[in-house]
């Protein structure tokens, strides 16, 4: 029989701590290089590629849509608002994506001012913006524009519910049009459009920074505050489940990559990361100017994730109905002099239960 030693457990702790520094090490090396593929590949990626056929859609998606969503997240960074040049090109590429619904953070009274007047003249009837409070930490700012109808009297603001969460989720309900058809009988030769309504839920949100409360920043922060992003969004759904809510979008930065620990709790309770289904890795959504601009962090920080479970508004009825995410991408030519955060675009279907 083997006994372990002091000694032996030293050791295995020693080990254990220098391979958690190794990965740390190359977790923030990894953001100063790019992939090397993006060396021999760029990455582009416009509006006009959502309505493109991806090659990693399943069968379901197949499936002639009863309505098609576009949805744009993007950080705006709320001090772009006082730069022309970056402002004017962040305002592009908000509305020129096409978009349908459009979930911002970082906004502020500034970004209010400045998007109310395109939202308007773009047809974003319905919008609903949060401002961080004098206490609040000035990036905690979040916005919903919207061509399809909100419930403005539920939607609800999670605010620092978790010890040491810095900025609110917000979660709203969007009415989106839809049809049913109906097929042309034997005696008849037309064909019914019966025309309705579904509700979806989304939630926008601005998980912890993977910074210390003071900003300051080291080796293993982002590891270390993990957990509190994990708690975010275990906060996030209990919240809604007891106001008797589904969450079908969770959308906003993230502020961890693919494999984060917030990514994994919510894909391990049945959510799917359009990022990583259908973006290249390869691909950042966050770019951070280190040492002035002689370097530049990179970072896959922004993401879009839906449940693939029939809409709890339609769990009821006799058409049962379904979110699928038929494409998603990182729009091109806004990753400089604009926003340190890059729009991320996707495009939903709403299906048919089979």
């Amino acid at each position: 029989m083997f006994s372990t030693t002091d000694s032996d457990l030293e050791a295995c702790m020693t080990m254990a701590s220098i391979l958690t520094l190794l990965r740390d090490v190359l977790a923030f090396s990894n953001q100063f290089f790019p992939h090397p593929i993006a060396l021999l590949r760029s990455y582009r990626f416009s509006p006009a590629d959502l309505a493109i056929e991806s090659p990693t859609r399943d069968d379901q998606s197949s499936q002639q849509p009863l309505s098609t969503i576009d949805v744009l997240s993007y950080n705006v960074n709320n001090e772009a608002a006082h730069h022309p040049t970056r402002r004017r090109r962040i305002l592009r590429a908000i509305f020129s994506s096409g978009a349908q619904i459009i979930l911002l953070q970082e906004t502020n009274p500034s970004w209010e001012e400045l998007l109310r007047e395109d939202a308007v003249a773009l047809e974003f009837v319905y919008t609903y913006f949060h401002h961080p409070c004098p206490s609040d930490r000035k990036a905690g700012g979040s916005a919903i524009l919207s061509q399809f109808p909100l419930n403005i009297d539920n939607i609800q603001i999670f605010s620092n519910n978790v010890p040491d969460s810095v900025f609110p989720s917000m979660v709203c309900d969007v009415s989106i049009p839809i049809k049913h058809m109906k097929r042309s009988s034997i005696t008849t030769s037309t064909t019914q459009v019966n025309s309705n309504n579904v509700t979806i839920t989304i939630a926008n949100v601005h998980l912890r920074p993977p910074v210390n409360l003071d900003g300051s920043a080291w080796l293993d922060t982002a590891r270390k505050t993990e957990t509190f992003r994990i708690y975010e969004v275990k906060e996030l759904i209990r919240r809604s489940q007891e106001s008797k809510r589904t969450i079908d979008i969770i959308a906003g930065d993230f502020n961890e990559g693919d494999t984060g620990g917030a990514i994994r709790h919510l894909i391990s309770t049945g959510y799917t990361n359009a990022l990583s289904k259908y973006v290249p890795r390869r691909k950042e959504t966050h770019r951070w100017n280190y040492f002035g601009k002689v370097w530049q962090l990179r970072k896959r920080l922004d993401h879009i994730l839906w449940h693939s479970d029939v809409l709890s508004s339609t769990r009821r009825e006799d058409c049962r109905l379904k979110l699928d995410c038929v494409n998603c991408g990182v729009l091109s030519g806004y990753e400089n002099d604009a926003s340190d955060h890059q729009p991320v675009l996707s495009r939903f279907a709403i299906i048919k239960e089979t």
